[in-house]
């Protein structure tokens, strides 16, 4: 038996309707699989009480097997809308819980018993995922071609593991019973969902198949899919599907695994946040089980520390023995022997982490593809700086405001607005950094007040916070942000004319005037009349319709064409004046005053002497002021000044020529690929661009980086920076298309200073749940002693 052939946004909800009917019968073998798994246990478990209590465990898997049946498909549902409406970029830590969402400033904001708990969600969902892995990639394949994808976009899969464990801990989470209870299920739970869910995931892979679904091609890992992974190196396993492994010498994350004497964990890390390292002795250091090199010094304090007086010297033969031009990679051995001095001579365990931390840091920086060699370069040979910064002053970690994040922020951001290094103004941004670089190289360079100079001349030689560059983004925005008021305004106003009981729709052009310029015009007088208050003058253009409606109507202003010929010119006079109060362009308008003159003509002269009506198109009024549903996909107009101070690209999609082949197009200049889920998963409009983003953005048929400066209140424009503080605007309609159409590729989605703390994280998270900070290795759930658990 044969299936029809689906079309893929078909096939694709097909397959997640098909996964949330098959969830209850997951859950009702799971739960039969799990009662005899912890049976067998209770079995084999020589104490009386213990036994006791696992057998309280069946009692209450079995008493709420039909609950969990039937609320698991609804936290299914609710977590792939979440996983849909979130977006990769804001799935965070304590909603997925997964080892890859951990972000490094969400860590200072948890909990201690949230950082554990997030610990133990992570664990939970890495057993769960190994025992799938087999049946996930082929899956994942067919969904994403059944989904419109060309190449595979694990992260766009809604059924991947991270979900399914989300809606599992959430259902459990429903439930009457202990805290206890739950974590003693996923003991054996967690396992047996893995082989669970592999079915499913076979299954599921049959039925796209059934529906003519071929997999999608695997492709070469994405420029921050390789950095989330850095230390890795990819090859296939015997499926052909992606496999990472260490590289030798190399731990994961890219950290040296021979320097790390020590695992970086997610509590020492939040604990280094929080600040609770601060005042902390070595005596402290082993219940905290992060174990240090024996301290040469026991007492502790804020001033620079001995084994920073050692660094002048090291940096002095790192310097000599290369022959020492500034911005090369500092020499490796001189660098390690760095490291381990501090290590060696710090006074608390914080000091000792924040070493580790900033080494971490800056060896994510020093590997991130998106900026140039020449930049990696000097922030590698800053380390040092950094060092000495971070074991004086811990807010370096926990203050994302401190001059120091700043100053890197400041550099990779200006960073990426260069292509290449033959780019307009690198050479100039090179000679500042490397004044940056020698001054960081000075002995005293360790305090907050050292880096903020820095930072304050490097952006002042960069030009981007001069008040001349300020003026010009005020000025932008304030155009824009009243633009878009102005037009959500007059797309209420032009449907309030279409409805009102005199209303002319007789005349097309007349009509598209109205509810275009005019509903403009009205929506900037009721916004003045807002912001001035209620002693302002009259709504003139508003009250003015009664008197144009009237004289559109020709069979009650010809009987009173003296009263006609008395309103005629005082209508004339505002409806100018109106137009003129918008800065919208007079000769844009003649077609309308034409043929509002020969409506009134026809009421003041026999017919016989009537002009002929005026032949103009009034495409591009309509196609202008066209009103649409929602104000996302409704054309915006801005007036010519408007448009000067934001640098506002016109909405050109529609005039686009439907059939591409039905004429000779220009070729379009080349321009360097940046794969859209190097950002977010997904391609072209489904990419969700924030704040501070980086694109190659093609203006003028060139390729120029720009970045995402502002966006509006409703979402409904946004703003671009390039080189020499240049504006370029536009709609969200004309964005999506853009990016549709590949004029606009996604650079960057997440600052190289934020990405690498997040990776540090990451390293945290894994190693939490591996078990290295506290002596397991197995990767397995374990039940709490104490009685805390998931809850």
């Amino acid at each position: 038996m044969t299936t029809a052939l689906q079309v893929p946004g078909a096939a694709f909800q097909s397959c997640i309707d098909e996964a949330v009917k098959r969830a209850p019968f997951l859950i009702d073998r799971w739960s039969t699989r799990l009662v005899e798994a912890i049976y067998a246990r209770s079995m084999t478990v020589p104490e009386p009480t213990e036994r006791h209590q696992l057998q309280n465990v069946i009692m209450g898997l079995k008493k709420n097997r039909l609950l969990m049946e039937t609320t698991f498909p609804v936290e299914l549902k609710k977590s792939i809308a979440d996983d849909f409406s979130a977006g990769s970029a804001q799935k965070t830590l304590s909603s997925a819980g997964s080892l890859s969402s951990v972000s490094f400033d969400e860590l200072e904001l948890m909990q201690d018993d949230q950082v554990q708990e997030a610990v133990e969600r992570a664990r939970v969902q890495q057993v769960i995922r190994l025992g799938c892995e087999a049946g996930l990639a082929s899956f994942t394949a067919r969904l994403s071609t059944a989904r419109g994808f060309l190449v595979v976009k694990a992260d766009s899969n809604p059924l991947r593991p991270e979900i399914m464990t989300q809606a599992l801990l959430r259902t459990l989470q429903t439930l009457p019973v202990s805290s206890q209870t739950r974590t003693a299920w996923l003991v054996d739970g967690a396992k047996l969902m893995g082989e669970e869910l592999q079915l499913m995931y076979v299954q599921l892979n049959e039925f796209l198949a059934a529906q003519g679904m071929a997999p999608a091609a695997y492709g070469v890992s994405s420029m921050l899919e390789t950095k989330s992974m850095p230390g890795f190196s990819a090859s296939n396993d015997h499926s052909g599907n992606p496999r990472f492994e260490p590289e030798s010498g190399r731990a994961q994350d890219g950290v040296p695994s021979a320097s790390r004497k020590q695992l970086l964990t997610l509590d020492h890390l939040h604990r280094l946040l929080t600040g609770d390292y601060d005042n902390s002795h070595p005596e402290h250091s082993s219940s905290s089980g992060y174990e240090l090199e024996e301290v040469s010094h026991p007492e502790f304090s804020h001033t620079l520390p001995f084994a920073l007086d050692v660094l002048p010297e090291l940096e002095e033969k790192a310097r000599t023995a290369k022959g020492a031009r500034f911005g090369q990679l500092a020499p490796a051995p001189s660098l390690a022997e760095l490291r381990a001095h501090l290590k060696t001579d710090a006074k608390s365990p914080g000091q000792s982490l924040a070493i580790e931390v900033v080494s971490m840091m800056i060896e994510q920086m020093a590997q991130d593809e998106r900026l140039l060699l020449p930049v990696r370069q000097v922030i590698a040979g800053a380390e040092p700086a950094f060092l000495r910064l971070a074991v004086t002053d811990p807010r370096f970690f926990s203050d994302k405001t401190h001059p120091a994040r700043r100053l890197l922020d400041t550099i990779t951001s200006t960073s990426l607005g260069y292509a290449s290094e033959s780019a307009p103004g690198f050479q100039e941004f090179m000679q500042s950094l490397q004044e940056v670089a020698h001054l960081l190289a000075e002995e005293h360079a360790s305090d907050a007040q050292h880096f903020s100079e820095l930072l304050r001349n490097f952006e002042r030689k960069q030009r981007r916070n001069t008040p001349e560059n300020r003026q010009a983004q005020r000025r932008a925005v304030q155009a824009l942000v009243q633009a878009e008021e102005r037009n959500l305004l007059a797309i209420k106003i032009a449907a309030e004319i279409r409805v009102r009981p005199d209303f002319v729709d007789r005349h097309p052009l007349i009509t598209g005037f109205l509810v275009g310029p005019w509903a403009q015009v009205m929506a900037k007088e009721r916004l003045q009349k807002k912001f001035v208050g209620a002693v302002s003058a009259q709504p003139v253009y508003s009250q003015m319709l009664e008197d144009l409606f009237w004289s559109l109507d020709v069979a009650p202003s010809t009987e009173q064409r003296r009263q006609l010929v008395k309103v005629i010119p005082e209508m004339l006079k505002l409806l100018r004046e109106g137009l003129e109060s918008i800065d919208y362009p007079l000769e844009q308008s003649r077609g309308f005053f034409d043929a509002l003159m020969v409506v009134h003509q026809a009421s003041l002269k026999p017919p016989s002497e009537l002009p002929a009506a005026p032949s103009g198109s009034i495409h591009s009024m309509q196609k202008m002021f066209e009103s649409e549903d929602d104000a996302e996909g409704a054309p915006l107009w801005l007036a010519p000044k408007e448009v000067e101070h934001s640098g506002f690209m016109d909405d050109w999609a529609d005039s686009l020529p439907a059939e591409p082949e039905s004429a000779p197009q220009p070729a379009l200049p080349k321009s360097k690929s940046y794969p859209a889920s190097s950002a977010v998963p997904g391609s072209g409009a489904s990419v969700r661009l924030h704040v501070g983003d980086w694109v190659e953005l093609l203006v003028d048929m060139q390729w120029v980086r720009a970045q995402l400066t502002w966006v509006s209140p409703h979402d409904t424009l946004f703003m671009f920076d390039s080189e020499g503080g240049r504006k370029h605007s536009m709609t969200c309609r004309v964005l999506n298309h853009l990016l549709e159409l590949e004029l606009v590729k996604v650079v960057s989605q997440q600052g190289v200073l934020d990405g690498a703390l997040d990776s540090v994280a990451r390293t945290a998270m894994r190693n939490s749940v591996e078990g290295e900070g506290n002596g397991e290795r197995n990767g397995s759930v374990k039940a709490d002693p104490n009685g805390a658990g998931l809850r």
